[in-house]
């Protein structure tokens, strides 16, 4: 897989590998000795696809956790309230 950007951010990786040594997986456990080889094209296909959908899934919820540390998010459902409370004014002025 090739990377489009810059390399990972250290912080980020770090924190990654603290979390995968923090839920005590083995990972050796996880990869075939010979995975590739002995492996149909169509499983690589899948595996490739699935490694694809990770990656994805890991930048979308960092982006949410930085949205969620910046306070964003907050600030986003104040705004949604107070519009909210406005619609219901305007409703209700406009049903007397």
């Amino acid at each position: 897989m090739t990377s489009k950007g810059t390399p990972l951010p250290l912080h980020d990786t770090l924190r990654d590998l603290a979390l995968l040594r923090a839920s005590s997986v083995d990972l050796s456990g996880l990869i075939a000795d010979d995975a590739t080889s002995s492996q149909a094209p169509r499983e690589v296909e899948v595996v490739e696809e699935s490694t694809i959908q990770s990656y994805a899934f890991v930048k979308e919820a960092r982006n949410a956790l930085r949205m969620h540390d910046s306070g964003e998010a907050q600030k986003q459902a104040a705004r949604i309230e107070k519009l909210q409370v406005e619609l219901v004014d305007v409703l209700g002025s406009l049903s007397d």
